[in-house]
């Protein structure tokens, strides 16, 4: 089975799917050894780990698509992209899609946001019209439709923070109607939002949680129980490994050096985590 029917496999079944997202090759070698079944992109991850900025479109597509390239090679589960908002109109998502598709991806997200766009819990934001977003909607699921492909498209709102609840709806409901495979809204703000999202859009509904971002930190149970199909947690690598890496230096900079090895893995484990032991083997094959 490929990876998009796997993507499709887990949106149908009973309960929540959640999707922990990589920024680079070894966090995803990290999610598939945690044994989730599918993973995730961060746009903000990429960012801030590829070029040391936040998320403000400062990155290009071209590098997204690399550092995407690599992270899917790098694992065997479904990878779904965050494709940002497909870097400009519809030409561009549909563009964008057959690239994704050309190299093994799963699935693709893009969002309503202007371009350049920013990190869906900043300040800031401007969104394009519904119509205009829905005609980009209708791109990708050509460009996917001319690849012959399985997959999963999810388009996102950032409508609530600035058009409010109502029209949020709306426009979940267009976007199912133009063809995407889920919705995901930005920033919802209580669970009785959550319940009428799920009822009225009627496709999987999706959104992520952030610790200190603008969406509560909702139970995963009471998500699951209303219905929430998939559930994207973006800085689950990035945040601890950022504080790990900090409090190791910090240990190193006052000369404890016994400490530093007492955080984090050991010289074999990280090998075994990297694969080398597969490589040795391949490499006395070719002796």
């Amino acid at each position: 089975m490929n990876k998009s029917r796997s993507f499709r496999q887990l949106l149908e079944q009973p309960g929540m799917t959640l999707r922990p997202c990589g920024y680079d090759a070894l966090s995803a070698l990290l999610i598939e050894k945690a044994d989730f079944k599918l993973m995730g992109t961060s746009g903000y991850a990429i960012s801030a780990s590829a070029i040391g900025q936040p998320d403000l479109g400062l990155i290009s597509f071209g590098e997204l698509l690399e550092r995407a390239r690599n992270i899917i090679n790098s694992v065997s589960i479904p990878v779904d992209i965050d494709a940002d908002t497909g870097y400009g109109n519809a030409l561009n998502a549909y563009w964008t899609v057959k690239n994704y598709i050309w190299i093994d991806a799963a699935g693709i997200r893009i969002e309503d946001q202007t371009w350049p766009k920013r990190c869906g819990h900043m300040s800031g934001k401007s969104i394009i019209s519904r119509e205009e977003m829905v005609q980009k909607i209708r791109a990708v699921v050509r460009g996917r439709e001319e690849e012959g492909s399985d997959l999963v498209i999810g388009a996102r709102t950032d409508a609530r923070s600035l058009e409010g609840f109502e029209k949020t709806i709306e426009r979940g409901i267009a976007y199912a109607n133009a063809g995407a495979d889920y919705v995901y809204v930005e920033c919802p703000q209580s669970l009785q939002e959550v319940e009428r999202l799920v009822k009225e859009i009627q496709i999987p509904l999706a959104f992520n949680l952030i610790p200190g971002g603008k969406t509560p930190l909702f139970a995963l149970t009471d998500l699951e129980n209303l219905g929430v199909k998939y559930l994207s947690i973006p800085m689950v690598c990035v945040y601890p490994a950022a504080k790990a890496m900090l409090n190791a230096l910090v240990a190193l900079k006052n000369g404890d050096l016994a400490k530093v090895g007492e955080m984090g893995v050991n010289w074999s484990e990280f090998n075994e985590l990297i694969g080398v032991k597969k490589w040795r083997q391949i490499e006395e094959e070719f002796r």
